[in-house]
């Protein structure tokens, strides 16, 4: 089960959108508030809005196979989720579910379609959020690449370690507590494969774990490097 995440405020995240900058803009926003666990939106729910987070952690899923899930980006504070357009689409096409206590501003799109107009550096921010979002799905893609389970686990800790680390001596302690399961659900494979690959990167010192929390060494980093400057594509 995916653990607690790290608390930091969207105000601390530069470039994103923050409640102030509704309120500045006289945008009407309703603020909707989650426990771990509950889901805020599903496929074919109606879509007309757009989510912003300004606390806590979500994730977003699809479901292949009829029942397994895939999860297609982690978003901490500042993040921007819901269908990535200004345009209503007819419904939503994936499971949006709050990790932790999670706090949420639901904004209409014709309304933030109507302030763009005319606030310039209100679509700035806006775009930034977009960007972040989909530089997102370009890193689900990249770990996919690769056919080996171990090179696509060892893109996705990168990934997480740039994205939810911290310094912490020697390594970068990912500030989210992640299952094996959690870990197979984000690169599509399974729990057995994972944990296999994981032990292998323990016993070669590319990862540390403690109390489930899972460190990230400069050797597995590292290695990472050396792929991607043996294989420039993988970086495309």
């Amino acid at each position: 089960m995916l653990g607690q995440y790290a608390d930091t405020s969207a105000a601390e995240t530069p470039g994103y959108l923050r409640l102030e900058d509704f309120e500045r803009e006289g945008v009407r926003v309703a603020e909707r508030r989650y426990s771990a666990k509950d889901t805020i939106f599903a496929p074919g729910d109606p879509d007309g809005q757009l989510y912003f987070l300004l606390e806590g952690t979500v994730r977003l899923y699809r479901l292949y196979g009829g029942y397994k899930e895939a999860t297609i980006a982690l978003l901490k504070d500042g993040g921007v989720f819901g269908e990535l357009t200004l345009e209503a689409t007819p419904w939503q096409n994936a499971f949006a579910e709050a990790v932790t206590y999670t706090r949420v501003l639901t904004v209409r799109k014709p309304v933030l379609t109507e302030v763009i107009k005319h606030r310039p550096e209100f679509a700035l921010k806006l775009i930034s959020s977009f960007s972040e979002r989909l530089r997102q799905s370009d890193e689900v893609i990249e770990s996919l690449l690769d056919r080996e389970v171990s090179a696509r686990l060892a893109t996705l800790l990168s990934h997480l370690g740039d994205r939810f680390g911290e310094p912490d001596g020697s390594g970068t302690v990912l500030k989210v507590r992640l299952t094996h399961q959690d870990l197979a659900n984000m690169i599509v494979s399974t729990r057995e494969a994972v944990s296999k690959v994981m032990s292998e990167f323990q016993r070669d010192g590319l990862i540390k774990v403690r109390n489930r929390t899972i460190m990230i060494t400069p050797q597995l980093l590292n290695m990472r490097l050396r792929e991607l400057s043996s294989n420039p594509g993988a970086a495309a």
